[in-house]
């Protein structure tokens, strides 16, 4: 019996020895070997990053968050194209809230806009940003070795909209809702140049595609409304927006490298 008993514990440890082995020699396939060469190649990238507003801008924001979509194309020789769409967005950070709502707000030290119930409606206001770019750029190899990664230039031109969204966070504010909110939201619309320099990296193994860096944007934008309240008219002045980037993106690419030798151990 109990040589029955080791018999068998025998041949499980030799099948979970043999299980082990062919998880092994399979990841040892995964190892490529071989020189990464130039690839052409559709991509899609989502990146996160945070902006420093300027100018006029920078006059009615603080520091927010943006979340840009982009599809693209690398070619072997390194150039780049793509396509972005931009989101931005921030939290309680306009500047110029009490001044744009002065004459809705009390007359307190700390002053508030009454809500429905009679009491503080809790209103916070922040910006919301789109954006719409096309863009070209080259990617500059700092070795032969990847040929795919290095210094990443990029420049493009769009558009860009961007406005203050007001939110009662504690009651209801009908004085800053419906179409109310339009006389007070200081929507802006108008061309943007927008440039990029950072470091992108294209791995032999499609999930290790990254890139980093900052990013300028510079704008010309108008008033889409004709009249807001506290101005008692609209504003017809073009007004220069300016804002400075910090910016890390994921890359996805719809196509591989041509297959690399693999060598068994």
């Amino acid at each position: 019996m109990k040589r029955k008993s080791w018999l068998l514990c025998s041949i499980i440890c030799l099948i979970t020895f043999g299980i082990n082995l062919k998880i092994f020699s399979q990841e040892r396939v995964e190892e490529i070997i071989g020189e990464d060469k130039p690839i052409s190649t559709p991509f899609c990238s989502a990146a996160i990053g945070w902006t420093l507003p300027f100018s006029e801008m920078g006059n009615r924001y603080d520091p927010f968050m943006n979340i840009d979509a982009n599809l693209g194309w690398k070619t072997k020789k390194n150039w780049l194209f793509i396509t972005e769409f931009g989101f931005g967005f921030g939290m309680d950070n306009v500047k110029i809230k009490d001044e744009i709502l002065k004459d809705i707000m009390t007359r307190d030290v700390q002053p508030f806009i009454i809500s429905d119930g009679g009491s503080d409606a809790g209103v916070v206001a922040y910006n919301r940003n789109i954006s719409f770019i096309g863009k070209a750029g080259k990617l500059i190899p700092f070795s032969k070795k990847h040929p795919n990664s290095g210094l990443m230039i990029i420049g493009g031109g769009g558009w860009l909209q961007h406005q203050i969204i007001y939110q009662a966070t504690l009651e209801k504010a009908p004085q800053l809702e419906g179409d109310y909110a339009y006389g007070y939201d200081r929507q802006m619309r108008g061309f943007m140049l927008s440039g990029f320099i950072g470091y992108m990296h294209m791995s032999k193994k499609n999930f290790l595609n990254f890139y980093a860096g900052i990013e300028f944007n510079q704008a010309w934008t108008k008033m889409t409304r004709n009249y807001q309240f506290d101005l008692k008219s609209g504003d017809n002045k073009l007004y220069q927006d300016r804002m400075l980037t910090l910016k890390f993106g994921w890359m996805f690419p719809f196509f591989g490298r041509d297959t690399d030798k693999v060598y068994y151990y």
